[in-house]
């Protein structure tokens, strides 16, 4: 039986993830992948290797190539789909990821993966009907799925998003992010006051600044506060950038939800102008911008 590869990609992703990622799918799933297609096996292994050495273009013509041997077989698109997904090739992976769905219906890995797809290029509702999909084929997943959350978040399904990071928080108690998400959404029904009554309780997040980022919407801090422990730290490796990042986009979560739109867009441009290596949140505040931007031209 397949093993389906989940890895959390709020916090930034290397190459070298990939290679694991495809290298457990072969080792887990190598017999169901590609029964006797000794050729699309070989070809699948190669794949692997180039693209763990950085030849984007080799791996992909490989993948190509297994997928012409064995045109039937969703697990190839699934995991050309791959390939395109963490090199930001976001059409083409979902391209892929669709063509998977097409032979396998109920494939969670294929449908998880669009899923993601869409929320980075600002398609929300797509975002939802796919990991929706994925916790009505997989109900243990639900408080997992925070990034159903967020898309929720996105289609004003706000009920529905507090909902999920209230299941959340049982699984994962110690992350300010979801507890600021729960608030986001909150805020939308409840009001600020409550929202802020409400704040999930999280005794400690050891990333930077996202304790400050807490007291801020608890009422306890100040952007100051943020922005001050954002920059201190190592330059050296993105770090800094990472924690910049995460001030940039919170503060802006937090001024949007205080009403104060044109702060609020500051920061989300500036947070989503760094989002390249900041994972699946770097995502988040680029799309974030794209919906700002559409809601701007609207008005």
């Amino acid at each position: 039986m397949a093993v389906e590869v989940q890895l959390d990609l709020r916090y930034g992703v290397r190459r070298g993830c990939l290679a694991l990622a495809l290298g457990m799918f072969l080792l887990c799933g190598g017999v169901e992948l590609f029964g006797q297609n000794v050729a699309s096996e070989n070809l699948y292994k190669r794949m692997i290797s180039a693209y763990n050495a950085g030849k984007i273009d080799e791996a992909l013509k490989l993948a190509d190539e297994a997928i012409s041997k064995n045109e039937e077989d969703p697990k190839l698109f699934l995991a050309r789909g791959y390939i395109h997904q963490y090199e930001r090739r976001h059409q083409k992976a979902i391209a892929d990821f669709s063509k998977a769905i097409e032979l396998k219906p109920n494939s969670v890995a294929a449908l998880q993966r669009r899923g993601e797809e869409y929320l980075k290029i600002a398609k929300f509702r797509e975002s939802v009907a796919d990991f929706e999909r994925v916790i009505e084929l997989q109900p243990q997943r639900t408080p997992h799925h925070w990034q159903l959350g967020i898309s929720y978040y996105y289609t004003g399904q706000h009920k529905e998003g507090k909902k999920l990071f209230e299941s959340h928080q049982t699984v994962n108690s110690s992350d300010v992010e979801n507890a600021v998400w729960h608030y986001l959404c909150a805020a939308k029904f409840h009001g600020l006051e409550k929202a802020k009554q409400g704040l999930l309780p999280i005794p400690n997040d050891s990333r930077v600044p996202m304790m400050e980022v807490y007291a801020l919407f608890s009422g306890k801090g100040t952007e100051g506060q943020v922005l001050e422990r954002a920059h201190q730290g190592r330059v050296i490796g993105g770090v800094q950038a990472r924690q910049i990042f995460y001030a940039y986009f919170y503060l802006g979560l937090y001024h949007e939800a205080q009403g104060n739109d044109e702060k609020a867009y500051d920061y989300i441009k500036k947070a989503a102008q760094q989002y390249k290596e900041n994972g699946y949140m770097g995502h988040v505040a680029r799309s974030h911008r794209i919906w700002l931007d559409r809601k701007r031209k609207e008005n």
